[in-house]
C-alpha cells in the first residue's frame, strides 16, 4: 500500500472564509469569533459555537453538511490539469453523537456531487466514520487507489482521487448531548472545547505529479487498546507508535507539527505523552507547534482535511514556518492517525 503521493488540488469552507485561501489567511491572522446560538444549555444559558454566517442558523444536520461541503468540493477540482471525472471520494465523517442526530443517508455522496457540480464515481466512494482520525484512514486508502489505478494515455489523464472531511457541531441535539457531558466550553466549563464546523478536500495523485501543492511523505493509522482496568491504563500508546513511524519520513527534529488538540484535558494529556515518548523527534526550541483548534474551534471529522488544506496553502502562499509538517489526529474513540506533508 502506497503512503506517498502528491496533492494537486485543495478546497475548504470554514466559518472564517469561503474558500481555502481566505480561510487559511484569516485562520493565520487569529480571528476566531465564537457567537451565541439559539440553543440553550442545561441551565438555560445560550450555547456558543463557531459557525459559518453564510448558512442560516436554522439549517442543521444533513442539510448543513451539504451546504458546508459543496463549495469546498467544487473548489478542489477547479483548474485541475490532466484529471477528469468521475472522481472517487474518500470522506471522513462524524459518528452519530446523539440518538436524535439525523443520519446522512445512503444517497449523501450522490447529493453532494450534484450540489457541487462534481462528477463522482459512486462505486469508488467510501465513507470513514471515525471522527477526527478518519481523514488519515481516508488518505491512506486514496493513495493506495491512485497507486494502483492505470493512467489513461489515450485521454491524457492521470489517476487521482478526492479525500476530504466534513463536520458540524451546530445542531441542537449534538450540542445538547455534549452539554450533558460538560464538554462544551462555557460558563463553569473550563475543560470543554469550542464547537465549530468545516469542510475541506484535497485531490491526491501519484508521487511526482505536477503542478503540486504539497507532497504526501507518509501516512499512518492505528487503534488504541481498551483500558483493561489495570494499574497502568493505556495513554496514547498507538498514537506514540504512529507518530514515531510517520515522523521518520521527516528531518529530525520535526520542524513543524499540527496536532488536533482542542483544549480538553484528556486530549492535551495524550498529546503530551506522545511528545515526551518521541522526544528524539521533537525539540522544544526547534519544533514549531501550531494548534489550529485554538483559532478555529474543534471541527471534528473535518480536522485532518482542514489541517492538510491549511498546510497546502501555507506552502503555496509562503507563510509556512518550515518546508515539512507533521499532522496528528486523535478521535474520541480508539482511532488514531498521522500524516506528513512536504512543500512541492
Amino acid at each position: 500500500m502506497s503512503s506517498t503521493g502528491a496533492i494537486v488540488g485543495v478546497g475548504m469552507a470554514t466559518p472564517l472564509g469561503l474558500d481555502a485561501r481566505q480561510s487559511s489567511l484569516v485562520l493565520r491572522a487569529r480571528k476566531l469569533s465564537p457567537g451565541q446560538t439559539p440553543f440553550r444549555d442545561r441551565r438555560g444559558f445560550a450555547l456558543g459555537d463557531v459557525r459559518a454566517k453564510r448558512i442560516d442558523d436554522a439549517c442543521v444536520g444533513r442539510a448543513r453538511m451539504l451546504e458546508l461541503a459543496a463549495p469546498a468540493l467544487a473548489e478542489c477540482v477547479r483548474g485541475l490539469v490532466g484529471a477528469k471525472g468521475p472522481f472517487p471520494l474518500f470522506l471522513s465523517l462524524p459518528p452519530r453523537r446523539a440518538e436524535a442526530e439525523e443520519p446522512l443517508g445512503p444517497d449523501f455522496f450522490e447529493e453532494l456531487g450534484k450540489r457541487a457540480g462534481v462528477p463522482l464515481a459512486p462505486e469508488a466512494c467510501e465513507p470513514f466514520v471515525l471522527g477526527h482520525a478518519g481523514f488519515a484512514a481516508a488518505l491512506a486508502r486514496a493513495l493506495a487507489f491512485v497507486a494502483q489505478a492505470p493512467k489513461d494515455a489515450a485521454r491524457g489523464t492521470r489517476p487521482c482521487a478526492i479525500v476530504g472531511g466534513i463536520d458540524s457541531y451546530h445542531d441542537p441535539v449534538v450540542l445538547t448531548a455534549l452539554d450533558k457531558e460538560r464538554r462544551v466550553h462555557g460558563e463553569g466549563v473550563w475543560d470543554g472545547f469550542i464547537p465549530s464546523e468545516a469542510a475541506a478536500f484535497v485531490v491526491v495523485a501519484p508521487a511526482g505529479s505536477a503542478p503540486a501543492l504539497a507532497r504526501v511523505l507518509s501516512v499512518g493509522t492505528g487503534m488504541e487498546r481498551e483500558d483493561d482496568g489495570g494499574p497502568n491504563p493505556p495513554i496514547g500508546e498507538a498514537a506514540t507508535e504512529i507518530v514515531r513511524a510517520v515522523a521518520g519520513a521527516l528531518r529530525a527534529p520535526v520542524p513543524w507539527v499540527l496536532p488536533d488538540v482542542n483544549g480538553e484535558r484528556h486530549r492535551v494529556k495524550e498529546w503530551t505523552f506522545v511528545r515526551i515518548r518521541n522526544r528524539e523527534r521533537f525539540d522544544d526550541d526547534k519544533t514549531i507547534e501550531t494548534r489550529l483548534c485554538d483559532e478555529l474551534g474543534d471541527v471534528g471529522a473535518a480536522s485532518g482535511a482542514v489541517h492538510a488544506a491549511y498546510a497546502c496553502m501555507a506552502f503555496r502562499l509562503g507563510f509556512a514556518p518550515a518546508p515539512e509538517v507533521l499532522v496528528t489526529l486523535a478521535s474520541e474513540g480508539p482511532a488514531r492517525g498521522a500524516f506528513a506533508l512536504g512543500a512541492p
